[in-house]
């Protein structure tokens, strides 16, 4: 079997794990009637970020993570959004089994809930995009929703395990969200903290944040959040 034909395989599994996990959200959440209606930061914020970022694309990462730094200090204030996060948001994670913290801005996207599977390493994070506009021009620059996975190591800290993206842009004239995307992730650091598949339990954090690559397991995204669940590491 060729390389091309394994990663193929994972992300055709990988795309069933997410709509299994997709039917539960959707089953879950409660009567839209308690939606967020306003933001602190409106499309010309957002706008202004992702041009920000597009502009330093290629920058080494070194340069690139102090201007992130910069960037996330002076649009901090946006995460003021989290006081207003729908009590349906939080329902939907505790069904699937999991809790929110690390709360930013859940205007414009949401992640309640995240899948693992253990035997090919990878994570499986399904997006919620809820509004047409604040990710950036269509079809280019955009932007990207960063997913970082956490696993707890044995004396109990979370340590970062995995890191994905999916990029995506303004919804063109005529769609309506919301959409489902998807962040596919393959651990590949501190894999002692997901081996020997034992059939243990290990405790878990994943963090969605829009245009800014989390940089630890205990990092608050502006727009995003984390969800804390269980993974079980069956062979």
């Amino acid at each position: 079997m060729t390389a091309r034909h394994v990663v193929n395989g994972a992300r055709a599994y990988a795309t069933q794990v997410l709509l299994a996990i997709g039917a539960v959200v959707a089953v879950s959440l409660p009567s839209s009637a308690f939606a967020q209606t306003a933001t602190v930061c409106g499309p010309e914020v957002k706008a202004e970020v992702a041009k920000a970022l597009s502009a330093y694309d290629n920058l080494p990462d070194e340069s690139k993570a102090g201007i992130e730094e910069e960037l996330y200090a002076k649009y901090q204030y946006c995460i003021q959004d989290a006081q207003w996060a729908p009590s349906s948001f939080h329902a939907a994670a505790r069904e699937c089994g999991a809790f929110v913290s690390n709360l930013g801005s859940i205007f414009y996207e949401e992640m309640p809930c995240v899948g693992y599977d253990p035997q090919r390493r990878l994570f499986a994070a399904p997006v919620k995009i809820k509004q047409t506009f604040g990710f950036g021009g269509t079809p280019f620059p955009g932007s990207r929703e960063h997913v970082l996975h956490c696993v707890a190591d044995q004396a109990g800290v979370l340590q970062p395990v995995a890191r994905g993206s999916v990029h995506l842009s303004n919804a063109i004239a005529g769609q309506f969200p919301t959409w489902q995307f998807a962040v596919i992730a393959l651990a590949n650091q501190n894999l002692y903290t997901v081996l020997p598949l034992d059939q243990t339990t290990q405790r878990a954090r994943s963090i969605l944040s829009w245009a800014f690559p989390p940089t630890s397991c205990n990092y608050t995204p502006i727009w995003g959040n984390a969800v804390n669940y269980r993974i079980r590491l069956d062979q």
